[in-house]
């Protein structure tokens, strides 16, 4: 055996009976004084010394982890309220048409824009093609319960067709709805193109689509409210 492989292995003996041993230093502390370390700003540093910086470091790092779960939990407390109230006043209505414009409006008091396209739409503006859909859905879904991040003009396209509000550099977050069959979509965007991303949580996106599932089955697109304001605009 070379020199080179002893020390090698004298090495790695002394680095596994350390791992085993990790109190190993409390009873000789005037070793741990002695032992140095190379740094490449401050020549050799202590092994104490290299302790407190990694513990400095890591409650600065705590310490933004903290403050940004913080953040997001009061981000997502206000985003919680917002979307009850919003099923609440869904729940209300009497018709698709209206429970489109209370999501719509919602949508807009957040910055956002709403998208709600189905598949049995009687009104084209929101109707969606389902041959259109399995494409997006076979590139940007494969089973999975939303889509978040930018979008390409050919995917806004097949689901929104020529929707003139939809942001070319902005982000999207599209949810599939479906019963016991696909219905169709809801879709929010954002001219921010950060604002929606990929690891973001859509517990209460899903929890809104899966009540708008439930309306799309049970309410008519208009009842005679809907009929005597939209001709009283008209």
């Amino acid at each position: 055996m070379s020199q080179f492989e002893a020390d090698a292995l004298t090495e790695e003996v002394i680095a596994e009976y350390l791992r085993d041993n990790p109190d190993f230093f409390v009873q000789r502390r005037e070793l741990v004084d002695r032992l140095a370390l190379p740094h490449q700003e401050q020549g050799a540093v202590s092994l104490v010394h290299v302790q407190l910086n990694r513990q400095r470091q890591r409650i600065e790092e705590l310490e933004e982890e903290i403050t940004t779960l913080m953040s997001l939990a009061k981000s997502n407390d206000q985003t919680f309220h917002e979307f009850m109230a919003l099923q609440e006043q869904v729940l209300k209505c009497n018709s698709l048409a209206s429970v489109v414009k209370a999501i719509e409006e919602m949508a807009k008091s957040l910055g956002l824009i709403a998208y709600l396209r189905l598949l049995n739409s009687p009104s084209n503006y929101y109707s969606l093609n389902h041959e259109d859909y399995q494409r997006f859905a076979t590139n940007h879904l494969n089973g999975k319960d939303a889509y978040l991040g930018r979008m390409r003009k050919a995917d806004r396209e097949l689901l929104f067709g020529q929707d003139p509000r939809a942001p070319e550099m902005g982000s999207y977050v599209v949810l599939p709805l479906r019963r016991k069959e696909l219905q169709g979509v809801l879709a929010f965007s954002s001219t921010d193109g950060g604002h929606f991303q990929p690891h973001m949580d859509t517990l209460f996106l899903r929890h809104l689509a899966l009540v708008l599932s439930h309306l799309v089955d049970s309410l008519p697109w208009q009842c005679e409210q809907d009929e005597r304001i939209s001709n009283t605009s008209a």
